[in-house]
């Protein structure tokens, strides 16, 4: 997927549950998303691998938690998957 093209389609849906992203939030996502896939040609980190299903159900689903964790909360992701990394300043 085209970078400007997921782009828009991840700061919408992160709109539509109050996440503002800027520039370099989304290069991250963007990033992360073609490295898991390229990581999971080799092992198993998820069964997701169509571009809109990533963005909805493992960015935008992880996502909607965020306004139920203080910066200072720590949390455990658990056997859910592959599992996704949070900003730890």
């Amino acid at each position: 997927m085209e970078f400007e093209v997921f782009k828009n389609k991840l700061i919408n849906k992160m709109n539509k549950i109050n996440i503002n992203l800027d520039e370099e939030q989304v290069k991250m996502f963007y990033n992360y998303m073609n490295i898991l896939l390229e990581w999971n040609k080799f092992m198993n980190l998820t069964a997701i691998t169509e571009y809109n299903e990533i963005i909805l159900k493992h960015f935008v689903d992880c996502g909607i938690v965020v306004k139920f964790i203080d910066n200072e909360d720590k949390i455990l992701d658990l056997g859910t998957g592959a599992g996704f990394p949070r900003n730890s300043n």
